[in-house]
C-alpha cells in the first residue's frame, strides 16, 4: 500500500493539469449562452434627425447674405426690366412702320400732281417715325432732289437716336452690374481677412464663411443682372438696326416717287 499510494496521487495530478497543458492557444472561446460584443455606436437619433430636416437657404435669406452692395444690384435689376418692357413695346414694327400707313401713304404719293397738303394732313395725324420723317421730306417738295433727300437723312438720323436712346440703359446695366459685384466680393475678402488679422476667425470657421459666403453672393448677383441685360440689348440693337433699313428702304422708295414732281 505504501508504494501504491504516490502513484496513485502522480496520475490524479496528471489528469488534472495535462488537459491544460495541451489545449490550443489563444483566448478561450465565449460560452455559447454570451451576449455578442456591441456594435459600432450608432449616431444618435438627435443628430440624423438634424441632418435630414436641415435645408438649404432660400433665394431671399441667400440675398441677404450679400451685404449693402446688393440695393444698387436690386437697382440695375429694376431698371433692367422695366426698359426692357418699354423697349419691347416701344420698338414694335407696327408701331414704328404701321402697314396701314405706308399703304396710304403710296396711294397718295401715287396720285398726280403732289398734293402736298393732303400728305402733310395724313401724316400729322399718325405720329409715329416713319411718318415724321415723311413729314420733313413733304416740307421740301419743292426745293431740289439733293435738298429733300439730306432733309430725310437728317430726319432719319434724329429717328434713330430716338429709338437707341434708351438701350443705352440695358448697355449701363450691363457694364455696371459685374463691377457691383465685383466691389462685393472686394468687401467680402476685406471682411474675412480683417476677422484673419484681430484673431476673431481664430478656431471659428463660420466667422470666415461669412465673407466668403459674401464674396460669392454679390458676384452671382452681379451676372445675373448683367448677362440678361447684356442681351436684351444686344437683341434690341438688332431690331433696331432691320427697323433702320426698312426706313431707308421707303425713304428711297419715296424719293423715287417725288422725284419727277421736285424736278419741275
Amino acid at each position: 500500500m505504501t508504494l501504491r499510494h504516490p502513484a496513485v496521487l502522480l496520475f490524479a495530478l496528471a489528469l488534472a493539469v495535462g488537459p491544460a497543458m495541451f489545449a490550443p492557444a489563444g483566448a478561450p472561446e465565449p460560452p455559447p449562452n454570451a451576449a455578442a460584443p456591441p456594435e459600432a455606436a450608432a449616431p444618435p437619433a438627435e443628430d440624423a434627425a438634424k441632418g435630414q430636416n436641415q435645408q438649404l437657404p432660400t433665394l431671399f435669406e441667400l440675398l441677404e447674405r450679400g451685404g449693402p452692395v446688393m440695393y444698387p444690384i436690386y437697382l440695375c435689376s429694376f431698371l433692367m426690366v422695366a426698359f426692357a418692357i418699354e423697349r419691347a413695346v416701344s420698338l414694335r414694327r407696327s408701331k414704328i412702320l404701321p402697314p396701314g400707313f405706308i399703304l396710304g401713304l403710296r396711294s397718295l404719293v401715287g396720285v398726280r400732281p403732289i398734293d402736298r397738303g393732303k400728305i402733310l394732313t395724313y401724316c400729322q395725324a399718325h405720329p409715329n417715325p416713319i411718318a415724321r420723317i415723311f413729314q420733313a421730306a413733304v416740307r421740301r417738295l419743292h426745293r431740289p432732289l439733293p435738298e429733300i433727300e439730306k432733309t430725310i437723312e437728317d430726319a432719319g438720323a434724329r429717328e434713330v437716336r430716338t429709338l437707341r436712346r434708351n438701350c443705352r440703359v440695358l448697355s449701363a446695366v450691363a457694364y455696371i452690374a459685374p463691377l457691383l459685384g465685383l466691389l462685393g466680393t472686394v468687401n467680402g475678402m476685406i471682411l474675412c481677412f480683417s476677422q484673419v488679422s484681430t484673431g476673431e476667425a481664430l478656431g471659428r470657421a463660420e466667422r470666415l464663411a461669412e465673407g466668403i459666403y459674401q464674396a460669392l453672393v454679390t458676384t452671382a448677383a452681379g451676372l445675373t443682372v448683367a448677362i440678361p441685360a447684356a442681351a436684351l440689348y444686344l437683341m434690341f440693337m438688332a431690331k433696331i438696326e432691320k427697323l433702320i433699313s426698312e426706313m431707308d428702304d421707303l425713304s428711297l422708295e419715296f424719293v423715287e416717287s417725288v422725284a419727277d414732281d421736285a424736278s419741275r
